[in-house]
């Protein structure tokens, strides 16, 4: 989670990691079954963007969900592959993966590694990242990124603030909240995120 729960939100990601282990095979299989079956979905099973938490580059992992087209067309040291994925660049199990965020569960083993909590906002490319850093703004340098956090649990609420507003709203609260209070606010987004998920509201 954030501050004094980031061991905690490691033990959880492990538990979650043996957990999912069969649904982590199973989607794997299905990703290299696709690619047996149409040669324009080959690649490998998990894919690597280079994000921010903390300040700290790092490798965030995904299961792929981009075609053998797409993957060629990245060229070298992806950061960003959303807008791709949204112009469909996507294999069909990619579309099944990112509808429902399965995409994101290579992301616990991130967590168990250190490289981000489990709630927390978006890590973001870096070239985001320095853009925002260049008007003053610090709060991805200040805060763990998460693997979820307040933008998704608000995905598909036409009256939510928008992204950015989320954000600073969450570091606010991480920067000045009591630990008790910050971990109730986690555990809430953990529950809308949950609903979120599985109402297949992703990307």
């Amino acid at each position: 989670m954030t501050r004094g729960t980031d061991v905690a939100g490691r033990m959880l990601a492990l538990v979650g990691i043996v957990l999912l282990s069969p649904l982590f095979f199973i989607l794997a299989a299905a990703i290299k079954l696709e690619g047996v079956l149409d040669r324009g979905a080959r690649g490998p099973v998990l894919f690597r963007e280079t994000r921010i938490s903390r300040g700290e580059v790092f490798s965030l992992l995904k299961f792929r969900t981009l075609t053998r087209a797409a993957l060629d067309s990245l060229g070298e040291g992806p950061t960003h592959i959303k807008h791709i994925e949204r112009a469909g660049g996507m294999t069909g199990v990619g579309r099944f993966l990112t509808r429902f965020y399965l995409d994101e569960l290579p992301q616990l083993i991130n967590i168990v590694k250190g490289d981000m909590a489990l709630i927390g906002t978006r890590p973001w490319p870096i070239e985001l990242y320095e853009q925002e850093m260049a008007t003053g703004v610090t709060r991805k340098r200040d805060m763990p990124a998460g693997l979820l956090g307040p933008v998704q649990a608000h995905k598909g609420d036409d009256n939510s603030p928008d992204g950015q507003k989320l954000d600073a709203q969450y570091f606010e609260a991480y920067r000045t909240w009591p630990w008790p209070r910050l971990l109730w606010l986690d555990l809430k987004i953990m529950a809308r995120c949950l609903k979120v998920m599985a109402e297949g509201k992703g990307l």
